[in-house]
């Protein structure tokens, strides 16, 4: 490339004295050496006596003649390669170059998106019967025709009895069996449906053959990087994983401190629901969610970001936000009773209960009276064949089995279940005593 002047760029192969476009290195070379001889010549005697002039100087003994000489060629070597040279005329190639990146992106995209229909139309309703399955492959991709197809167009190795044909179930084309390649089912679900519950799949080699989808290598390559492009996107920072791990962990604290507190209370109210070696557990346990929510919260504030930027505030706002979450909902629980407390609260609701059994059971004498009045012997006679059979009672068996499933919640920390099974107690216990006022006389 050569400048005329300053509006014009010639480019080409051009002849450095007339400026003329031979096209070729060729034409260039004959051109100089028929038209411009002279020139050449010109150039050839100067060189000629400059090498004589050298090899003179070179053998002379004279060093400071040869110092002079090496001081000149050395000080004409600096100047050509240190004159400053002024910026010629420039030209921007940045369109041509996006115009044919687009050209290129698109046709791979849209050959990925083709392979992606046929994809989701192969595995939507994929039969388990093989034959079935093969004609279903069939009729989503058409197999090319391989009569006349000698040769693997991937290997180039002959195909026979040992070396059977196959088609690749996306483009259809042929291909041997070593140059195939499985894809599987699974795999093949996620990647057109990213939505889908992840099933994890650990088959082998042999049962990823047998279940998979044979693909050839093209295709193969552009469906694993659609693939790595899904799990880029979907690739969690290690910030976001911090942070949800951290709501997990106030989401289970929630729940534990509403329990906290009505246990709590039912051990002020004097209930026998729970004992305090429950609550004592509960507690620890919502301590150490407040530990790990502090150590996670710390954890973000730490991240590396520029000062004053959005992520610095977004990451310092997270931990004042768990510091307050741990301060007001984790740390002011109420304050547990003594186990003095409790069994002076639990002697006071003994005695009202037992002041209102008693109550209940002289208005019971005072009925049963007045029904063997009129009954006669028979009540008597009753009341022996319940005292006989009272080891048998249903309810007492009953009330065994809901003593050990609350065994069994308390040793789970399943707090909720135990209330439950405590009020079915109690109602077991109710109907059961009050059998046994039914039955004295």
């Amino acid at each position: 490339m050569a400048a005329a002047n300053d509006d014009e760029i010639l480019e080409g192969f051009l002849c450095p004295i007339c400026k003329a476009d031979l096209k070729s290195a060729s034409q260039l070379t004959n051109h100089f050496e028929s038209l411009h001889s002279e020139e050449q010549d010109v150039l050839r005697s100067l060189k000629d006596i400059f090498g004589k002039a050298k090899k003179i100087i070179l053998n002379t003994e004279d060093t400071e003649l040869r110092e002079t000489f090496d001081r000149a060629l050395k000080f004409s070597y600096t100047d050509y390669y240190n004159e400053e040279q002024s910026i010629g005329v420039s030209r921007s190639s940045s369109d041509y170059f996006k115009g044919v990146r687009s050209a290129r992106l698109e046709r791979y995209a849209t050959e990925t998106n083709k392979l992606l229909i046929r994809l989701d139309k192969l595995v939507c309703n994929m039969p388990n019967d093989h034959s079935q399955r093969k004609q279903h492959e069939q009729e989503v991709v058409p197999w090319l025709d391989g009569s006349s197809v000698k040769l693997c167009p991937n290997c180039a190795r002959t195909f026979n009895l040992t070396r059977r044909k196959h088609h690749c179930r996306l483009c259809g084309s042929l291909l041997c069996h070593d140059c195939s390649l499985f894809l599987d089912i699974n795999v093949a679900r996620s990647i057109v449906d990213p939505s889908a519950p992840q099933t994890s799949s650990h088959l082998d080699h042999d049962a990823t053959e047998k279940t998979g989808l044979r693909l050839c290598e093209h295709c193969y390559n552009l469906i694993e990087l659609r693939k790595e492009v899904q799990e880029s996107r979907n690739a969690k920072t290690a910030l976001v994983t911090a942070y949800e791990q951290m709501r997990s962990l106030m989401d289970q604290a929630k729940p534990a401190v509403s329990m906290y507190e009505k246990m709590c209370q039912s051990l002020f109210d004097g209930e026998t629901t729970y004992n305090l070696s429950d609550v004592n557990a509960l507690r620890g346990r919502i301590g150490k969610l407040a530990e790990g929510i502090d150590v996670l919260s710390k954890k973000i504030a730490t991240f590396p970001a520029d000062p004053g930027t959005r992520q610095a505030r977004l990451q310092n706002s997270i931990r004042q936000a768990a510091a307050h979450f741990i301060k007001e909902d984790l740390l002011s629980l109420p304050k547990l009773p003594t186990e003095a407390q409790i069994e002076e609260v639990r002697r006071q609701r003994y005695e009202r209960a037992e002041r209102q059994i008693q109550m209940e059971r002289r208005r019971m004498e005072r009925e049963r009276e007045r029904h063997d009045e009129l009954a006669g012997p028979s009540a008597r006679e009753r009341e022996n064949t319940t005292n006989d059979h009272d080891d048998d009672n249903p309810l007492l068996e009953q009330m065994n089995i809901i003593r050990g499933y609350i065994k069994d919640a308390r040793e789970g920390m399943r707090f909720e279940e135990v209330a439950i099974l405590e009020a079915n107690l109690k109602e077991l216990k109710k109907e059961y005593h009050l059998q046994k006022l039914s039955s004295k006389p």
